[in-house]
């Protein structure tokens, strides 16, 4: 069962529940400021609990960003294979892990029995039960390709994941709410030949290069106004 299937007859009863007491306010015939009361305690009772809804955001593996992106150099499309091809950046199935760490075996003991748990989902078939940290709601049209083809960088949003030792709530640089996106997409950003000028980068996601030039900007765009931009 779900948690919106579990849930569901919870919010049915409470919204029966809102009903009746409205109905006995319109008998004794309240006044304004009582109503909005009302309204405010009926929309707690319709609202599922955040206690019952909420998740657990524990990673199943502790990844290490540092590791992978920082000391060893692995790029962010190494395994976001679809950022820039796809509205999503994609996480990588257990066959890409896999493919490394059948021969990577970690030199820790802490990496080695993290590096088992990869090789129990590779020898079960299963999928590694990864938890979505970077999310917008679903309301919310996003296009990884979109961005990147303009020639945004994945820490102008992410920040330098070569940083991150575990990816949660508290590693996010920036809120992706709806007054970043809008922030962004209001402001001037100079560009070389049509792309986002920025720093020269080996890859997506890389530290700059030290010492490279960079191209001089010969103009500058800014995102679409148009709300049906994100919400379609």
């Amino acid at each position: 069962m779900t948690l919106n299937a579990a849930i569901r007859p919870i919010q049915n009863g409470r919204r029966l529940q809102t009903i009746i007491i409205g109905l006995r306010m319109k008998k004794h015939g309240l006044n304004i400021a009582h109503k909005l009361i009302f309204l405010f305690v009926a929309s707690l009772l319709v609202i599922p609990s955040l206690a019952i809804a909420e998740p657990d955001f524990t990673q199943p593996i502790k990844f290490s960003h540092v590791t992978h992106a920082g000391k060893n150099g692995v790029p962010c499309e190494f395994c976001h294979i679809y950022a820039r091809r796809s509205i999503v950046s994609g996480i990588p199935p257990v066959r890409t892990c896999y493919g490394c760490h059948s021969v990577v075996k970690g030199s820790t003991e802490f990496q080695k029995k993290e590096i088992a748990k990869v090789v129990g989902f590779w020898e079960r078939q299963e999928p590694i039960p990864w938890k979505k940290i970077h999310d917008v709601p679903d309301f919310v049209h996003f296009s990884h390709k979109r961005h990147i083809k303009i020639g945004f960088d994945c820490t102008q949003c992410h920040g330098d994941m070569s940083k991150v030792k575990e990816v949660n709530f508290a590693a996010m640089k920036q809120p992706l709410s709806m007054g970043f996106c809008v922030k962004c997409h209001m402001t001037k950003h100079p560009t070389a030949n049509g792309k986002i000028a920025g720093p020269v980068r080996l890859t997506r996601g890389a530290h700059p290069i030290a010492g490279a030039a960079q191209k001089q900007p010969d103009g500058n765009i800014s995102g679409s106004r148009d709300c049906y931009t994100c919400h379609k």
